[in-house]
């Protein structure tokens, strides 16, 4: 009996990823002025940035509903495997209710695990999962596991705009508008309940790396025995990405080279608008 890794697309893993490791790619919703599109699948997130920008409405996302779970945990289940599913937090979506709803229909076969987190977040969970899958664990062991690590990981956003805060009625017309003028970054995490929670705000780009990596430092720094993943609201080459990292030397020393990247995509980018930089870890001594 094999394990099946199910996850949702709130993790940011591309299918290509999934299909390579043979990973199950549930995806939510986002619709963009009359469009519906499947995310990851019907859209990708370069194209999602583009059409975001273009769009002066709120981009709007919606859960995996129930019966979508159930058709990929059907097929799992009679080709004899056992299922971990890795859902977007809780907190933030009903994802995670509707994979334990369609679950239940198999008792002891399937493990739903709420990450308490999103995109980059997921993904350290992911990877941490592929390496358990690869050992031999079995499903209940690999979610044991898994449950330990969510709670101690940690996760940080840094907002390039406040313009998606302003949509989301998250902050007022003025407010985005005088923040921008300062060129306020606010840096944001995903507290232990897996709600969004404001770290700080800081001036320039230079100013959001720091308050950043001091909340890295704060927390412990980085454990990079363990998956370290970030992902980014753009195009990876940009210059973005690297200007962050030469930026934390003090975090990252010269373990730049494990640190996982890739795409920040729909679901959350729905939310933070392009530009936005997430890392996520598990703290040293944790």
């Amino acid at each position: 009996m094999s394990v099946k890794i199910i996850v949702d697309s709130a993790s940011d893993i591309t299918t290509a990823f999934a299909k390579e490791h043979n990973i199950g790619f549930v995806p939510l919703k986002t619709t963009l002025g009359d469009t519906e599109y499947r995310d990851g699948i019907d859209i990708v997130p370069d194209e999602f940035f583009e059409k975001l920008e273009a769009n002066k409405e709120l981009a709007r996302t919606s859960q995996v509903n129930p019966g979508e779970f159930a058709e990929v945990f059907d097929r799992a289940v009679a080709d004899g495997d056992e299922v971990v599913v890795i859902t977007m937090s809780g907190a933030l979506s009903g994802t995670y209710q509707s994979a334990v709803i369609a679950a239940a229909d198999y008792p002891g076969k399937i493990f739903v695990i709420n990450s308490l987190t999103a995109t980059a977040g997921e993904q350290v969970l992911i990877e941490r999962a592929l390496q358990l899958q690869k050992a031999g664990k079995s499903a209940a062991e690999i979610y044991s596991e898994l449950d330990d690590i969510r709670h101690r990981m940690r996760l940080f956003v840094r907002l390039e705009t406040l313009e998606y805060l302003k949509r989301g009625g998250r902050i007022s017309a003025a407010s985005a508008f005088v923040g921008g003028m300062l060129s306020i970054k606010p840096v944001l995490t995903l507290n232990g309940e897996g709600k969004l929670e404001t770290v700080g705000k800081a001036r320039g780009i230079k100013q959001s790396h720091k308050m950043m990596n001091d909340s890295i430092l704060a927390c412990g720094g980085i454990d990079f025995s363990m998956p370290v993943v970030m992902t980014y609201a753009g195009d990876l080459n940009d210059g973005a990405v690297q200007r962050f990292l030469d930026d934390s030397t003090e975090t990252v020393g010269d373990y730049a080279d494990r640190i996982k990247r890739g795409q920040l995509g729909c679901v959350i980018g729905t939310h933070t608008g392009p530009g936005a930089i997430v890392i996520a870890f598990v703290p040293k001594n944790a």
